[in-house]
């Protein structure tokens, strides 16, 4: 923001031959156009700008909408200024040629676009929001280009940039539908009253992904990386629309788990729609384009690795824990210690509401067994025996282990103290050592994550402290 402003008052005084507010209000549309390439590339899909910059993609979101809203607010400055100059010249036939009515409809669909997208708008009527983005985002920049003679590059880097990066991922959808073993059916199973899994098989038994150097930098096919999530479409529910979700498995299994928490709209109607059938699993057809995401640094160079997830945030935590650990053990299997400690602590910890949600990922947790510390806390049960204590105890209190219903991981009751499990171990290492801490959940409790991060770098002679977080 602070370097767009600056843009906006550079050098105007040297342009003396009109009236400074009318220079402003030229260079103040310049400006946001100029800024249109870096708004529209912030939400392609193929993570352009996280690649350059680093930055995550919930950092991208909100760059994309607080850009579009500072533009916004330049675009209306320079309307106004504009308006007011011709105006003051009684030159009102100006307002009335084409390139000037082509900019009074890109900037009311602007408008549109800017505030027909905020969060209640999206959440009261999805659909709606879908459908007006797409055509007041294609008349806004079709009339920006006629409006704008002299500044048209900036428009067209930005709409060719986007229609790339959404035209291949159309193609590599329909490519993975036609592709995959089951010609696009997915196996859908309501695991409990609120939660669907999904498998999506990709690829056949025994598929090896090319190796070559130059795949890197290509779509992902048939293959993806642990903790990645893509764009899934089931038509026959809701036709236009495509929600992200993380994929639960490691592409060696060559099948994709996603797992859907029942809300609104699209998973709500899915829900009603499997509980018509009188059956366990039902076959839908579905597609999907991507995968994307996962951005992190690998984990195997740090020297303690911990794992937070709240609730279904599991679906990204758990599969890139199991990746990190199948890493170590082939090392370990060929002696590689390169660019990695000799010994890694690696701890999962895990918030659940109930103890029934443990069957979400209760295949993962079964090769997790001796292989890492596993702690679960569930939130809202309470052991019987233990009730009369529950109550003397405050809210939010950890209390000690209830019940342990296997060997591979401990059950505790209450909510996990983020910072004192983060700081405990932040303490056990020197200086010149790293800790990487990786968490999935809500805004709240990946909040907490960062914040704690934020502590445990403070401490004296902390270690490095890695954090990566998504939220959903």
């Amino acid at each position: 923001m602070g370097v767009n402003v600056g843009f906006c008052f550079a050098q105007i005084d040297d342009l003396d031959y009109q009236p400074k507010y009318y220079v402003i209000s030229k260079r103040i549309s310049k400006v946001a156009i100029g800024s249109l390439p870096i708004m529209m590339f912030s939400v392609a899909k193929h993570d352009v700008l996280t690649y350059i910059s680093g930055l995550q993609h919930d950092r991208m979101e909100f760059l994309h909408k607080w850009l579009a809203r500072i533009m916004w607010v330049m675009i209306s400055a320079h309307l106004a200024l504009a308006i007011y100059y011709w105006l003051s010249l009684k030159f009102i036939i100006m307002l009335y040629i084409p390139p000037q009515i082509f900019g009074f409809i890109a900037y009311f669909s602007f408008c549109v676009l800017t505030w027909g997208s905020v969060k209640f708008i999206r959440e009261l009527a999805y659909d709606f929001f879908l459908v007006q983005h797409r055509v007041f985002a294609f008349i806004m920049l079709l009339l920006s280009f006629f409006h704008n003679g002299g500044n048209r590059a900036a428009i067209l880097i930005a709409v060719h940039g986007l229609v790339i990066d959404r035209v291949v991922s159309k193609v590599f959808a329909h490519i993975h539908a036609h592709k995959s073993p089951t010609k696009g059916r997915c196996e859908f199973k309501i695991l409990d009253e609120g939660t669907v899994s999904v498998t999506i098989p990709v690829c056949e038994a025994g598929y090896s992904k090319p190796k070559a150097w130059y795949t890197r930098f290509l779509p992902k096919y048939k293959t993806w990386k642990a903790g990645q999530h893509i764009y899934f479409n089931v038509s026959k529910i809701k036709f236009f629309q495509y929600h992200p979700f993380t994929i639960a498995s490691l592409a060696e299994s060559g099948e994709m788990k996603l797992l859907i928490r029942v809300q609104k709209g699209f998973t709500k109607q899915l829900m009603k729609n499997l509980e018509q059938v009188d059956h366990d699993v039902v076959t839908i057809k579905g597609m999907f384009h991507g995968p994307y995401g996962a951005t992190y640094q690998p984990f195997i160079g740090f020297d303690t690795c911990l794992f937070f997830a709240a609730g279904s945030g599991g679906a990204f935590t758990f599969p890139v824990c199991l990746d990190l650990l199948n890493q170590i053990e082939k090392r370990n299997d060929f002696g590689d210690y390169l660019f990695r400690p000799a010994t890694q602590t690696i701890r999962f910890v895990w918030s659940i509401k109930k103890t029934d949600n443990i069957c979400w990922f209760e295949d993962i947790l079964k090769q997790f067994a001796g292989r890492c510390i596993v702690d679960i806390y569930v939130t809202q049960e309470c052991k019987e025996e233990n009730s009369s204590s529950t109550e003397s105890n405050s809210k939010g209190s950890i209390m000690e282990i209830t019940k342990t219903l296997s060997n591979d991981y401990n059950i505790y009751y209450g909510r996990p103290d983020i910072e004192c499990i983060i700081q405990q171990h932040s303490q056990q290492l020197l200086p010149e050592q790293s800790i990487s801490v990786a968490s999935c959940g809500s805004p709240p409790f990946t909040k907490k994550v960062k914040e704690s991060c934020q502590a445990a770098r403070k401490l004296d002679k902390s270690p490095n402290v890695y954090c990566y977080t998504e939220s959903f």
